[in-house]
């Protein structure tokens, strides 16, 4: 893996999102959401400098996802865990595709979620306005689907070789 020039991004708090008060969670959104165009542009950078390009078509999310599962590694003083840079990774490949979501179903919108405590999105940002649901708080809280799809890559398990196209399909399913 080639990381050179890449730089990942540092929320402004270091404590899970269920511990922020309202107002930090709030400020923790905003400042993803300003930071969302470069976030992109980070993930873009990375992909060029491994030969991969950037694009928003199926065939160019699925070589996103071909480069992440061929990729994403475990952190070799804990291997139960992401290597620390593939976190920053996770995070910028779910504001690309949380964008795409949004872009490609023009009811959908990124929000902050503040619907429960005990929702495991609770104060994340997740993209919101699904209409074919009977649940007003169903989430697709992106950034936790994408980590979870890494940690089952390096724990070895059998995942979806087109899972990234996938959650484009079951989103726009949804809306």
């Amino acid at each position: 893996m080639n990381w050179d020039g890449y730089e990942p991004y540092l929320p402004p708090y270091a404590r899970p999102h269920a511990e922020l008060t309202r107002g930090q969670a709030r400020e923790s959104y905003e400042r993803l959401m300003e930071a969302a165009p470069e976030r992109v542009e980070q993930l873009r950078k990375l992909l060029l400098c491994n030969g991969i390009e950037l694009g928003d078509d199926d065939v160019a999310v699925q070589e996103l996802n071909d480069w992440f599962r061929a990729g994403v590694e475990s952190n070799p003083d804990n291997p139960e865990r992401l290597r620390n840079l593939w976190y920053a990774v996770v995070n910028d490949v779910a504001m690309f595709l949380g964008g795409l979501v949004v872009s490609r179903n023009p009811n959908l919108h990124w929000a902050l979620f503040t619907g429960g405590k005990r929702d495991v999105a609770f104060h994340k940002h997740v993209v919101m306005g699904f209409s074919k649901v009977a649940n007003p708080k169903y989430n697709l809280d992106i950034d936790r689907i994408v980590a979870t799809y890494a940690y089952q890559i390096i724990e070895g398990q059998d995942v979806d070789p087109e899972f990234f196209r996938r959650i484009m399909d079951m989103a726009a399913a949804d809306a």
